[in-house]
């Protein structure tokens, strides 16, 4: 075994036995987000509503009226609003420092507030571990240990392979095909192997996409390679010179009009968000043809004048704005349909099993340096 060959083994082994377990947490952790919407749908009846016979949903200012009257003292964030008439509406109530904001359901025909949906916050909670390894939110050490975690795993895919070949074989069966007929440390190196050739590219693209939300060195990198504007999250906050006059709350009901006179009835919901006095208003729609549900067109409105100041459609975006913004249906496999949702589920499911085969591997190594007869075995 050549030297480079030998410290490659031992850096392999080294960060897989003491990583492996986070990898595999934040694996299984994200399993259980990867059909998230769908669970909350079907453990959430109240996410359905019955429209009345011959009735109009609200307005989006009868609407937020409503809420505002039902929940005061509370900085209502945001109206989603549903094209579909059987789907609650969606709203966000700004919380206390260091808290989520709470999602509520809401009756478009009535204004009534619904509640969260069942589930709500057991999946902010697995969220928050999966990125953070705290159920709190973001956290410096958890951050800092999912990144270090992400980078492992790269080194994990690229260096599995590298030593696989350079090990000699070359045969396509070989490397692909899984042999049961094996028993002990060659039957856990072999499911090592093969599953790890078979699974590295899933694992690569995780890794690439998971370190967007642990780095922000990495994603301010990113950032700046395929964006051509300045990500929001290096942006300097603007000082607004404070005035005598309050700006007038703006007429959402012309807010949405500028909506609908662009997409009609064609779109699937539209999320609005309701800024600080002053501050321009952003609209965020999904069409109707939209191939996943973050492939989302943008609006700015001026709040004095109400007219559309900006529009951005996902469409039109060039590649690196759009893998930008693509990185979450990345992650989740979700921008290549159900299929990549399945592969991408697999792929963490079968995470665990490499940290338990390299531990059973490093333990019967250990067992036969015991025995001065027994021939080296590499991976």
């Amino acid at each position: 075994m050549t030297r480079s060959r030998l410290i490659l083994l031992k850096l392999h082994w080294l960060l897989g036995i003491t990583l492996g377990a986070s990898l595999s947490f934040m694996a299984l952790s994200g399993v259980t987000m990867s059909f998230e919407d769908e669970i909350m749908q079907a453990l959430s009846p109240q996410m359905t509503v019955s429209p009345p016979q011959g009735g109009e949903p609200m307005s989006a200012a009868a609407m937020i009226a409503a809420l505002r009257q039902q929940r005061p003292g509370e900085r209502l964030m945001s109206l989603q609003i549903e094209q579909q008439d059987d789907r609650a509406w969606t709203a966000a109530f700004q919380q206390g420092k260091g808290q989520r904001n709470q999602r509520v359901l809401v009756n478009p025909y009535s204004g009534q507030i619904l509640g969260e949906a069942t589930g709500a916050a057991f999946f902010a909670t697995v969220r928050n571990l999966h990125r953070f390894l705290s159920p709190e939110g973001d956290n410096a050490i958890g951050r800092t240990i999912t990144g270090a975690s992400a980078v492992s795993l790269i080194f994990f895919a690229l260096s599995g392979l590298w030593l696989r070949w350079t090990a000699g074989s070359r045969s396509a069966r070989e490397w692909l095909r899984p042999e049961f007929r094996l028993s002990g440390r060659a039957l856990y190196r072999m499911l090592h192997q093969v599953a790890g050739t078979w699974l590295t590219v899933l694992y690569l693209v995780s890794a690439l996409s998971g370190l967007w939300w642990s780095s922000q060195w990495y994603r301010q990198s990113v950032t700046w390679l395929l964006g051509s504007t300045p990500a929001e999250v290096v942006k300097k906050p603007l000082t607004v010179k404070k005035t005598a006059v309050k700006p007038a709350e703006p007429d959402w009901d012309r807010v949405w009009q500028q909506v609908v006179q662009r997409y009609g009835s064609q779109y699937q919901s539209a999320l609005l968000f309701l800024p600080a006095p002053g501050k321009a208003i952003r609209v965020r729609v999904l069409p109707l043809d939209a191939p996943h549900a973050r492939a989302l067109d943008e609006l700015s409105i001026n709040p004095r004048t109400l007219n559309v100041t900006r529009q951005t459609l996902y469409r039109s975006l060039p590649t690196g704005e759009r893998i930008l913004t693509d990185m979450d249906p990345i992650h989740t496999g979700a921008l290549f349909g159900i299929p990549g949702r399945i592969a991408i589920t697999i792929s963490s499911l079968c995470m665990p099993l490499f940290f338990v085969t390299g531990l059973l591997m490093y333990w019967k190594r250990r067992q036969r340096r015991k025995n001065p007869a027994s021939s080296e075995e590499h991976l």
